[in-house]
């Protein structure tokens, strides 16, 4: 009988002299080789430490690992010096915590001293430039007088949010306690009434007539009393 060959071959990839008849997900061997993971870096010092000690203990009597490198005395002693180190540096800390708590409490008291020094100095210079500066202590800023205000600007009257109500807003004048605000119908006959005070440079007029002008003005207040008018500023009450 005449015996075919096609030619053809095929590999599928195993070697059987790599398979392990007794495992049953067989490996090709030589691939697998086992490694140490420290990671070192990710541990606390705490977990170095204690991944040292487990080190030791697991290697004591070990006979996989008879004669380990560096030997055994050599990582003990490593190890041990380790703890040392880590206990020093906890001492320290909590030294260094200590001494923090220490010298707060010694400066809140050198501040309260310091400070009856100086109601000391300010008593008995009596306001005098020169002895108070003699005491080696810096002086307080005076403050600077603000004498008449100037009239406010960017004054503007726009719709308010409801039926009756006109918000107004200004620029701010330094030195301002309050401001007054005037309003009176568009009218040349109508006089000013004062409509409201004001600590801020924004405030909203109500109660006021629908579909009517009315003009409105506004005047800072301080020390050396009111400021002149700003501009009026007209506005259809919605």
């Amino acid at each position: 009988m005449a015996r075919y060959d096609s030619g053809v071959t095929y590999d599928s990839g195993v070697r059987w002299d790599q398979l392990d008849d007794g495992d049953s997900n067989p490996q090709p061997k030589g691939n697998r080789m086992a490694k140490v993971k420290l990671n070192l870096k990710s541990l606390t010092d705490a977990e170095v430490l204690t991944l040292g000690n487990g080190h030791i203990e697991a290697m004591d009597g070990n006979p996989n690992f008879v004669t380990p490198e560096p030997d055994a005395a050599e990582f003990a002693t490593a190890t041990a010096t380790y703890q040392a180190a880590l206990a020093a540096h906890a001492n320290a800390q909590a030294a260094a915590e200590a001494a923090t708590v220490s010298k707060n409490a010694a400066r809140d008291t050198y501040e309260g001293v310091m400070g009856q020094r100086a109601s000391y100095v300010d008593r008995v210079s009596g306001g005098d430039d020169a002895k108070a500066l003699s005491s080696g202590f810096d002086l307080r800023d005076q403050p600077t007088p603000i004498g008449d205000l100037p009239a406010p600007t960017d004054f503007l009257a726009t719709m308010g949010d409801m039926p009756g109500e006109i918000d107004l807003s200004w620029d701010k004048v330094d030195g301002a306690n309050a401001y007054l605000i005037d309003c009176k119908k568009h009218t040349d006959e109508d006089p000013w009434q004062l409509a409201k005070p004001s600590t801020a440079s924004k405030t909203t007029i109500s109660g006021l007539e629908s579909g009517v002008e009315y003009a409105f003005r506004v005047a800072a207040v301080g020390a050396a009393g009111q400021g002149p008018w700003s501009d009026e500023s007209v506005k259809r009450v919605p």
